[in-house]
């Protein structure tokens, strides 16, 4: 007895967990932290945290993919040849609800340093800075990547063909 009601709890909880959110990404970057989720709906989250700050931004998954696309390539652009040239980037994505939350990434390149920036924002709590290494924004833009992806409804099975029966040949 005491099994079936185990075995009827665990198939409760694994339906019930169908409908929350789905971590992608928790990161303890040097300058803060960032955790990215995929919630039902097609919406995606991401959360950052740095000192006593924190924000969530949450977004569309075409909005999010858009961004995602777009940004990313930021990242793998190298530096100008010139001392003289500073090339700064900066790309924004707002929340749709009209809240005023926003998540920007910032890049600024010199003749041989780029920095990255993670820049949160909110109507009512103000603004917070992640700085970034480059092997942090890699691996941001990768994890936006895959959320974006964890939102597309999986593919139906393909049905399995049987086999032909092979005709006998006559004697």
């Amino acid at each position: 007895m005491r099994s079936l009601l185990a075995i009827s709890l665990l198939a409760l909880a694994s339906s019930s967990l169908r409908g929350q959110a789905k971590t992608i990404a928790r990161y303890g970057f040097v300058d803060g932290a960032v955790a990215i989720d995929v919630r039902p709906g097609g919406i995606i989250a991401i959360a950052g945290a740095q000192g006593d700050s924190a924000a969530t931004v949450v977004f569309r998954v075409n909005d999010a993919r858009a961004w995602t696309d777009s940004t990313r390539r930021f990242v793998t652009r190298a530096a100008p040849k010139k001392a003289t040239v500073v090339v700064l980037q900066r790309s924004m994505i707002e929340e749709s609800s009209g809240s005023g939350a926003a998540v920007s990434f910032l890049r600024r390149a010199a003749s041989d340093t780029t920095t990255f920036e993670l820049l949160f924002s909110t109507r009512g709590f103000g603004k917070f800075s992640l700085a970034l290494e480059r092997r942090e924004a890699v691996l941001f833009f990768a994890s936006m990547k895959r959320a974006v992806d964890a939102t597309k409804p999986s593919p139906a099975p393909k049905a399995i063909a049987k086999p032909k029966p092979k005709s006998k040949k006559a004697p």
